[in-house]
């Protein structure tokens, strides 16, 4: 067989395992545009954690102290750790409902991990940097992810092996609105 041929029945073959992994999945397409669920079985699916992140900044205590105008913009959501937990896996997979689902998902929806706020009971993920009038976008690392269409308007998600730790999604128009969970270690 000529490496050609060979790399073209490779991709045949991961676009249709592909779609018939979303097929076996039989958990009903949620009503509303903006629901998350995670995918827990062939039959069952639990809505993500639901928060509207607020903003914030922080100076560090040499700025507060020596009077420099310096800190991190960041937006934060309530609570260490979500309540919507799983144990470290190969894989995760999430149904994300979708105005409809025929863009590129990349362009609809963004997955990042959240980091603890050691002074208080939250989850932020810093959003850039604020220095006297001047302020800068810190460059979020996306996470990636694999996507089908599921259904009539939804979308698939296959997301690779994550880390210990919180994570949060957020969807084109909505970005202020994080849908979270956590991974434990095994």
């Amino acid at each position: 067989m000529k490496p050609a041929s060979h790399a073209l029945s490779f991709l045949l073959f991961f676009f249709l395992l592909n779609s018939l992994h979303a097929q076996q999945i039989e958990i009903p397409e949620p009503d509303f545009s903006g629901i998350i669920l995670l995918v827990r079985d062939q039959l069952s699916g639990e809505q993500l954690e639901k928060q509207k992140a607020s903003s914030g900044s922080k100076a560090s205590v040499g700025a507060a102290l020596f009077g420099v105008a310096k800190a991190k913009g960041m937006n934060f959501v309530n609570g260490a750790k979500s309540p919507v937990r799983m144990n470290q896996t190969n894989s995760i997979r999430l149904i994300v409902k979708a105005n409809d689902n025929l863009r590129d998902p990349v362009e609809v929806i963004n997955l990042f991990s959240l980091e603890p706020d050691p002074d208080k009971d939250r989850r932020m993920i810093v959003t850039g940097t604020v220095n006297f009038n001047k302020s800068t976008a810190a460059a979020i690392e996306f996470l990636p992810f694999r996507a089908a269409k599921y259904k009539s308007s939804s979308y698939l998600l296959e997301i690779p092996s994550l880390p210990p730790g919180e994570y949060a999604l957020t969807l084109d128009g909505t970005r202020d609105v994080f849908n979270m969970f956590g991974v434990d270690p095994e």
